[in-house]
């Protein structure tokens, strides 16, 4: 099949943000262009990125920039419907790769299968990627342009859910449960600090997660211990580190090392205030601790200093703690 071009939305409001989501500093750009410049490694003939506002692509390269055109939404207000409806108006192609601007970890990877199956069944009319626990992700899915009429149908009718556009379509679903991160987009302060996290520890040697609580007796240990237990049965090394005030250190039974030892780490470290060399701040002598550790990530255990990432044990129901440390850590991408 002729590759499809791609359609960018970016024209919400970010009201759980609380300001443009698209502009947030990523890569040494922003979320938006970011995911642009990700998209040029890809043939597409034509980039449409559905805007309310002015963007300037001039940190694009100029073959990119060649091909993008921004188009205004007809309907204002009405969600993904409104972008679709103008993109598919104005653009040229038979499909489109549809995307939603808060991706920052799309890498284009699943185009192929979803291309795959437009191509070997040509009267659908859409492609959605469905990911962990059956999760439908229709802004990062193939559309065919076919449906405009449709879509503004259902705009004229005041039935604005994307869900119920492609339900009603001849849709196919590809799984995509394997690699759902790649679909994790930020639409709250939090989700935008957990990229960033995850984002950071891609970039480390070894992948880093700090425990914290407000105060002592909140859980710290006890999550520790408890995610130390079921990563090591699902076969990875863990290491564990406890940051304490204390200036004598030393291991007695019973203690939260030897809790984390008996758990399975790998290796158990204490890292009290003189530990880390002069000039160093608590997060850093941590972090270079973390680094010489012979783990596949390792856990941090500390009330108020720790590099990030951070989960926050009195803010993260007991049995996501695990599935976020994996997230966080890249270790599996199908956590999210």
């Amino acid at each position: 099949m002729q590759f499809p071009g791609l359609l960018i939305l970016a024209g919400g409001q970010s009201s759980r943000m609380s300001r443009d989501k698209t502009a947030l500093p990523w890569h040494d750009t922003d979320l938006l262009t970011d995911l642009l410049l990700r998209s040029k490694a890809f043939p597409f003939p034509e980039r449409l990125l559905s805007i309310n506002r002015s963007y300037e692509p001039s940190r694009l390269p100029v073959e990119t920039a060649r091909t993008l055109r921004t188009i205004a939404d007809a309907h204002p207000g009405c969600g993904p419907l409104s972008g679709l409806e103008a993109a598919f108006a104005q653009g040229t192609c038979d499909a489109y790769l549809v995307l939603s601007a808060d991706l920052p970890f799309y890498d284009f990877s699943p185009l192929a299968a979803l291309m795959h199956c437009l191509q070997d069944q040509p009267e659908l009319q859409a492609v959605i990627a469905r990911t962990k626990d059956g999760r439908d992700q229709p802004l990062a899915a193939l559309y065919r342009r076919s449906l405009l009429p449709d879509i503004r149908r259902r705009l004229q009718d005041g039935d604005y859910r994307l869900r119920r556009l492609y339900a009603s379509a001849r849709t196919a679903y590809v799984d995509e449960s394997a690699r759902s991160a790649l679909y994790f987009n930020v639409n709250t302060p939090q989700d935008y600090e957990t990229a960033k996290g995850r984002d950071l520890n891609s970039r480390r040697k070894v992948p880093v997660v700090t425990l914290t609580a407000p105060h002592s007796g909140s859980g710290k240990t006890t999550a520790a211990v408890t995610a130390i237990t079921k990563l090591t049965a699902l076969g990875y090394r863990v290491a564990y580190i406890k940051s304490t005030h204390h200036t004598v250190l030393r291991e007695k039974s019973g203690s939260d090392t030897d809790r984390a030892r008996s758990a399975c780490a790998v290796s158990v470290c204490l890292c009290g205030p003189y530990d880390c060399p002069p000039g160093t701040s608590k997060e850093d002598g941590l972090l270079a601790l973390s680094q010489e550790q012979p783990a596949d990530l390792v856990l941090i255990e500390s009330r108020s200093h720790g590099p990030l990432p951070r989960i926050d044990v009195t803010r993260t129901a007991p049995e996501k703690v695990t599935d976020t440390i994996l997230f966080l850590t890249g270790c599996r991408s199908s956590a999210i």
